[in-house]
């Protein structure tokens, strides 16, 4: 009776133990899946405001380029881009990028060109997230009429 006794407990301490790993690991893959998405706000939150730079490199940024949007229609075409931007396969190895910009809380460096454009969250920059063709326009057309002549072919 008190060998069965024992084996019961030890089986229970044992699916304790199994129950919180597994509880543990779950958590953890929560705040893991957090830090990759390209987009901690939703297209119900409102957005003020998305600041840009023009950069020099991942670490420089152009001198005088910074401009801030508070137009609700230019920052929903930035918006909208961001939140149906796809997520690529792989570790990113990335050439400079053209822009970085602060949208609500959160930083991202933006590449862009008249047909394609790719985001990376600043907070996980092994992760790259495509725009379609028309979301990339949208946002080319809108960066080329703040800036000017747009120079992003570097």
């Amino acid at each position: 009776m008190k060998k069965s006794m024992s084996l019961l407990g030890i089986c229970i301490v044992f699916t304790l133990l199994l129950v919180a790993c597994s509880m543990e690991e779950r958590k953890t893959a929560v705040v893991n899946k957090d830090i990759k998405e390209p987009v901690v706000y939703d297209d119900e939150e409102v957005i003020e405001q998305v600041v840009i730079n023009e950069m020099e490199s991942f670490s420089e940024v152009k001198g005088s380029s910074e401009k801030t949007l508070t137009n609700k229609e230019d920052i929903k075409i930035i918006q909208d881009a961001f939140l149906n931007a796809n997520k690529e396969p792989g570790v990113a190895d990335m050439s400079d990028p053209h822009y970085k910009l602060l949208v609500g809380d959160n930083s991202y460096y933006l590449w862009i060109h008249e047909s394609s454009g790719t985001i990376m969250n600043r907070k996980d920059t092994h992760v790259i997230y495509s725009f379609s063709e028309e979301a990339a326009q949208g946002v080319y057309k809108l960066l080329d009429s703040i800036y000017g002549e747009n120079n992003n072919d570097q």
